[in-house]
């Protein structure tokens, strides 16, 4: 389970409409400096604002900065606990990108610049040529080069017809 889950099931469950970091830090039973960088995640999303910061001073002997001690107003409550919206880049949308900004190619260009195996890039150019992206233009040295022909607007990758996109 993450941090993010916890401070934000706590926030729901508050009857409160300004929290410090030690009332959320005790809420969610988390530490310190975890859940002060999911509430300064929740200021950057807009659902917090930060109203004042009272900084604590170190100890004796202690380096560095004094510490944080904001209190937050909320402004919305988020409705449910955010779920992971970012898609992880797959190998195939780095070899698309690559393709897109190069527009002619060869497979070991795109094979040492997105760091996939030589098949697997071959593999995904075959797929493209099938589906009508790409095509063979001639050669560079022993090396075959292909021309991105269609979808060089596209951002996404395409949707190939074996199922993946």
């Amino acid at each position: 389970m993450t941090v993010m889950e916890p401070v934000i099931a706590w926030l729901i469950i508050c009857k409160r409409t300004n929290v410090t970091l030690s009332r959320v830090m005790t809420g969610s039973n988390r530490p310190r400096k975890p859940v002060l960088r999911v509430l300064d995640r929740l200021v950057r999303e807009g659902y917090l604002e930060e109203v004042q910061d009272n900084p604590t001073q170190r100890k004796y002997q202690q380096g560095g900065p004094d510490r944080r001690n904001p209190t937050w107003k909320i402004l919305s409550k988020p409705l449910s606990i955010p779920k992971r919206q970012a898609k992880r880049r797959t190998l195939r949308d780095k070899m698309w990108q690559l393709i897109r900004t190069k527009r002619r190619f060869t497979v070991v260009q795109i094979q040492r610049l997105s760091g996939a195996a030589y098949d697997t890039v071959r593999i995904y150019v075959k797929m493209l040529e099938r589906d009508g992206y790409v095509r063979k233009s001639g050669t560079d040295g022993s090396k075959i080069t292909w021309l991105l022909i269609r979808g060089h607007k596209q951002v996404k990758r395409p949707q190939t017809k074996d199922g993946r996109k």
